[in-house]
């Protein structure tokens, strides 16, 4: 299995050899909510604890994870860290995915009747659509029921608004988000939160496409918390060992 390296809070200091947070071999079957193994839990550990510890240097209330592609595990990465938080904060997760959403199958027996398509589609209540999971301290917002034209509602104020109203009722908000290069919606929701985790796939993203969904967020202002590197099976690959300095 892998290792964990040195958490960074900014990807722009990897020029400075501080190296991201790097995630291998998180669960891949099966339901989220059962409980990892010990290196899965130890995973998610040490990256839950660079997270706690970025929001003690400059605290914020919401975060996106996204992938360069799809396949890169962006939604295990989220109900992973989103469960292990939750021994420490009050966490909602947000499937925000309106491509290929996925939270309610990972995290509910059965789908909400409401999710956040419902939201933005009418004036937003907070509480309408949030539901309990089986983990003590963490909340769903699933996706609802998307169509075609559900990217479009991410583009509205409504949804900044919805934002600031899970804000306030948690410690800290979990936006699931589709892939960055095929689709523009996650852009859109980069600048709408306060913080970043790009994940990437330790044998499948390819070095160009790293740095361009990086680029891309950059251009977004979006503020990358870090880099997580998903299912690595034994070492970095030597591209991203170069690229982080390892």
């Amino acid at each position: 299995m892998s290792r964990v390296f040195q958490a960074l809070e900014r990807t722009e200091e990897l020029r400075r050899r501080q190296v991201a947070p790097v995630l291998g071999a998180a669960p891949r079957n099966g339901s989220a909510t059962k409980p990892p193994s010990a290196v899965d839990a130890g995973e998610f550990e040490r990256l839950a604890g660079a997270v706690l510890q970025a929001r003690t240097t400059t605290p914020f209330a919401t975060m996106l994870v996204a992938c360069p592609h799809h396949g890169e595990g962006t939604s295990t990465v989220a109900v992973g860290l989103g469960m292990t938080l939750a021994g420490h904060l009050r966490v909602l997760l947000v499937d925000a995915n309106f491509r290929s959403p996925s939270l309610a199958d990972m995290l509910l027996e059965a789908q909400p009747q409401r999710g956040l398509v419902e939201m933005l589609s009418s004036e937003p209540d907070a509480e309408v659509a949030v539901v309990e999971t089986s983990v003590p301290g963490l909340r769903l917002v699933a996706a609802g029921e998307v169509d075609s034209g559900s990217p479009r509602l991410l583009q509205t104020a409504r949804f900044q608004r919805l934002m600031s109203l899970f804000a306030d009722a948690s410690d800290l908000v979990i936006v699931d988000a589709p892939p960055i290069m095929p689709y523009a919606d996650t852009l859109t929701l980069a600048s709408k939160v306060e913080r970043v985790v790009l994940v990437t796939h330790a044998e499948h993203t390819q070095r160009g496409h790293l740095e361009q969904a990086k680029e891309e967020l950059d251009k977004s202002g979006a503020a990358i918390l870090g880099v997580v590197l998903n299912r690595k099976a034994s070492h970095a690959p030597p591209w991203l060992q170069r690229r982080l300095n390892l």
